[in-house]
């Protein structure tokens, strides 16, 4: 009978992994967004700069992808840590709003 609990275990643990891995990704993912936001608001201050050229861009782009990979992989945003809690169900139920 452990065996089997073992086995429950075992699965309920990979779920897990592959939560906390898909929160990262998504992590990653959003804080690259805001990057690249943070970069189109910049580039209308660049506008006719003869520095600029589309390698620039695309290695800003590579760069910004990194730099978004590696925050999300400190979890100093808490962005995946938030997720996992409330995908997991460890958030707690909500608030009842019809109990006022």
């Amino acid at each position: 009978m452990n065996s089997h609990r073992g086995s429950a275990d075992g699965i309920g643990t990979a779920r897990e992994q592959q939560l906390q891995v898909a929160a990262e990704q998504f992590e990653a993912l959003f804080l690259q967004q805001i990057l690249k936001q943070m970069r189109k608001a910049s580039d209308v201050l660049a506008e006719g700069n003869p520095m600029r050229s589309r390698e620039l861009d695309t290695m800003r782009d590579f760069y910004d992808e990194v730099l978004a990979e590696t925050l999300a992989g400190r979890k100093q945003t808490g962005i995946a840590d938030m997720l996992v809690k409330q995908l997991s169900g460890a958030a707690g139920s909500a608030p009842d709003l019809d109990a006022a």
